[in-house]
């Protein structure tokens, strides 16, 4: 190629400054790709600004080979494909964001008429003003694997912050977009778009997943990375919506404790305005009277523990306390109190002694199970208030893409408030 370009008259110094042609040191010049599948980028006019090189043998070194950046092209201003899938961008109103080259081919020929593709980088400040061109929602469908999804977080945190509403496809480990759809077919690929999860919601997941929420200082860690992203939210509104959503994530009951989260949120501070506010959860009556009769009167706390199940005790200070506790219901009783202290971690076990040392019965045991049931009924009702909240605020479209319909959510509240009547009367 070299070869042909300078018999066509054009200069040494323009291949070099084009990204065609290496110069070695002694000054000779020589293709940069030999032996590869080239693949053109566009600008998103269609002009070709550079080329990637895929090798074509398994020996050949490096896998990839692209252009540098000249004065014709930046890396980091421009999305590969942009030019092919501008015009149904804009028609359905968003955009499916891919890593690579072959991610994007695979998803256009299987249908994805809105894909663009990042070339394997976080998404940078000039691609997100470039795509606010044609819409202001955006899909990431990058890999499962750890790489993947810290660029999902890190372009998804600068989409959220330039005022995109970001979903992430979530894709089966070890796929990409390429092998899915060859694996699995368009329509599942598709599916897979259809369900993808709000970017927020992703988040918090990911770094709940993290955490162990019976301990104070992973739960002030957790707030405090989450903060970071609320600062990034610029609406108010929805900045305190996702800290209401952190403060429920984060198991935290107290109302004092959830304004001040609400309230860092939406001043878009980093960090709570003081750090022992996210003390332990407060632990209810309930709570205490359990763990106190399974540690005085065993014979009457091991019926009442014998009828909770795990859902009862989700979200609860000492949800690992009584999940030890439940598990020895049917024990010798002289032998249940040395063994959950055995099988609890230290500062649980300092909890149980000091509940142990009260003189008085905190609740009574037979109230308790009920207690808990209530308290796991109202949870299930404010987590669906909150989906039912955020269902609404979806356009049409986005509505469509949803499982289950606000109805549907409203009718399992009414029925979980029937619940609720029913353990009062």
């Amino acid at each position: 190629m070299t070869q042909r370009l300078l018999d066509a008259g054009y200069t040494r110094d323009l291949l070099v400054a084009s990204g065609l042609v290496i110069e070695r040191e002694g000054g000779q010049i020589i293709d940069r790709f030999r032996n590869r599948l080239m693949i053109p980028i566009c600008r998103d006019g269609g002009s070709v600004v550079a080329f990637g090189g895929r090798a074509l043998e398994n020996e050949q070194k490096p896998k990839y080979i692209n252009s540098p950046e000249t004065d014709l092209y930046t890396k980091g201003r421009t999305l590969y494909g942009l030019h092919l899938t501008k015009a149904e961008i804009r028609r359905l109103g968003y955009a499916v964001m891919v890593e690579g080259y072959f991610d994007f081919a695979q998803a256009f020929q299987a249908g994805v008429t809105s894909v663009v593709a990042t070339c394997g980088t976080a998404v940078t400040n000039r691609q997100t003003l470039l795509l606010k061109r044609f819409t202001s929602k955006v899909i990431l469908s990058f890999d499962p694997d750890a790489a993947g999804q810290g660029a999902s977080t890190r372009s998804g945190e600068l989409l959220v912050s330039d005022g995109f509403h970001v979903n992430v496809a979530i894709l089966t480990e070890g796929e990409d977009p390429d092998t899915c759809v060859r694996r699995h077919g368009a329509a599942h690929y598709k599916n897979k778009l259809r369900t993808s999860t709000p970017y927020l919601e992703y988040v918090i997941n990911r770094a709940a997943a993290r955490r162990d929420f019976s301990r104070d200082e992973q739960r002030r860690a957790f707030l405090t990375e989450m903060l970071g992203v609320a600062a990034k939210i610029p609406e108010a509104a929805e900045r305190d919506q996702f800290a209401d959503r952190l403060a429920h994530k984060a198991r935290v009951l107290e109302d004092v404790v959830r304004t001040e989260i609400r309230r860092a949120a939406v001043a878009r501070r980093t960090d709570l305005a003081t750090q022992n506010q996210v003390t332990t959860l407060r632990v209810t009556p309930a709570e205490r009277g359990l763990i106190w009769a399974t540690m005085r009167h065993t014979l009457a706390a091991q019926p009442v523990l014998a009828t909770l199940d795990k859902k009862d005790l989700e979200g609860l200070a000492t949800s690992s306390i009584l999940e030890v506790a439940r598990t020895l219901a049917e024990w010798p009783t002289d032998t249940v109190g040395t063994t959950l202290l055995e099988r609890v971690s230290e500062d649980e076990a300092a909890l149980v002694t000091r509940i142990a040392s009260e003189t008085e019965a905190p609740a009574n045991v037979k109230d308790c199970a009920l207690g808990l049931r209530r308290l796991r009924y109202e949870r299930e009702r404010s987590t669906l208030q909150h989906e039912i909240d955020r269902r609404q605020q979806l356009d049409t479209d986005a509505i469509a893409r949803e499982e289950t319909t606000v109805d549907d959510l409203l009718k399992q509240k009414y029925e979980l408030l029937q619940r609720l009547a029913a353990l009062e009367e």
